[in-house]
This record gives structure tokens, C-alpha cells and sequence, in this order.
């Protein structure tokens, strides 16, 4: 029973080694659908203020018998069982139940820590959505009436890059200044600010004289 034990703690080790490597320590191993997104339904006011608006964020589902939570159980199992030996040396039938327990109780507690992770990781992306939200950007590929674009804007004191689709379904060129309206998995939905609005419309006076 003792090499099986220790064949156990060997695979489970290995086998947590690279969930953590190959996964970015959870993420592949545990099905958590860590869906966030801020689908806020905005107005511009003559000021140009965002106003009204809603988050909504995905559940996590963390399933008991993930890999990561497999391969725990595995090394304390066999950890355990080892220990389980040498506490009964003349009975090593009773090694088993010291082994069941041992892994349940750390497969129990690794879940439960997942789950912390997961929820502080969740919590912190809804705040992060939201501070998104009415932020002013610089589209730096234009953005088709029906297709999607690029917008550069400054965040957490550097400059963020990403795809773009315009809220009102309208062309908006180059370099134009546009405020964030909702953020849906990765896409962020952009209107052209007030100011830019303003500066469309005195170009066009000024070409129609």
C-alpha cells in the first residue's frame, strides 16, 4: 500500500504542477464563467455627462470536480495514506479511511479557496467595468457605421487599447474624441462626445456657405 500511496502523491503533484503552468494558475482548470460586462444604457446631456446606467456580471461556476481540485485530492490521498501507515503499522487497512479523509478535507478547502480567488478577481473587474463607463477616448482606427474600429484611451496610468463599434450605428473617423458607453465581452460600444458633435456640426456650416 505504500507505493501506491506514494504513486499517488507523485501523479497528484505533478498533475496540480501543471494545472497551475499550462491553466494561468486556475483559469483553464476551473470552469468558473467568469462573465463580466457593463451594458450601460447611457444619454448624453448637453454637457456631455453619462447618465443612467447598469451592470450586469455572470455567475461563477466552480464545478467540484475540477482538475484542480482532482489533483489536490490526489496528493492528499496519498500524502494522507502515508501518514495513515505509519500511525497503524500493524493495521494498514486503517490507512485508508486517514487518506479519504485527508484529501477530502484539502479538495474541500482548495475549492473554497478557488472560489475566494475568483470572487475577489470578479469583484474587481465590475469595478474596473465601471470606472470605464463615460470615459472619454480617441478612436485611432475609424469605426464603420456597421463594423468595428479602434480606440486608444488613458487608464490605471497608462494607455488602453481596444476594438470598438459606434453605439448609433454611424461612421466616426480618425482621431475623433468619443465616450464610452458599455463594455461587452472585450467590445467596447463608443458615441462621439459632445464636443466632436459640436465641431461636426460648425464644419458642416461652414462648407454649406
Amino acid at each position: 500500500m505504500l507505493t501506491f500511496y506514494f504513486i499517488c502523491l507523485l501523479v497528484g503533484l505533478i498533475f496540480a504542477v501543471l494545472s497551475f503552468i499550462f491553466s494561468g494558475a486556475f483559469e483553464a482548470n476551473v470552469d468558473a464563467g467568469v462573465d463580466v460586462s457593463a451594458d450601460v444604457g447611457a444619454d448624453l446631456g448637453a454637457d456631455g455627462d453619462i447618465s443612467g446606467g447598469d451592470v450586469g456580471v455572470g455567475e461563477i461556476h466552480f464545478p467540484l470536480f475540477s482538475p484542480v481540485v482532482i489533483a489536490c485530492f490526489v496528493t492528499a490521498f496519498g500524502g494522507g495514506g502515508i501518514v495513515g501507515l505509519k500511525l497503524f503499522p500493524f493495521m494498514p487497512i486503517l490507512s485508508v479511511p486517514v487518506a479519504l479523509g485527508t484529501g477530502l478535507v484539502i479538495g474541500l478547502l482548495v475549492g473554497l479557496l478557488v472560489m475566494k480567488i475568483f470572487k475577489a478577481v470578479q469583484t474587481n473587474a465590475v469595478t474596473t467595468a465601471k470606472s470605464i463607463i463615460g470615459t472619454v477616448a480617441e478612436v485611432t482606427e475609424p469605426i464603420p457605421a456597421a463594423g468595428v474600429g479602434e480606440i486608444t484611451f488613458s487608464g490605471k496610468g497608462s494607455r488602453i487599447s481596444g476594438p470598438a463599434r459606434s453605439e448609433e450605428n454611424i461612421d466616426i473617423k480618425r482621431h475623433a474624441m468619443v465616450t464610452i458607453t458599455r463594455l461587452v465581452g472585450g467590445l467596447y460600444y463608443v458615441r462621439e462626445h459632445v464636443d466632436e458633435k459640436l465641431r461636426n456640426v460648425q464644419a458642416e456650416g461652414k462648407a454649406s456657405t
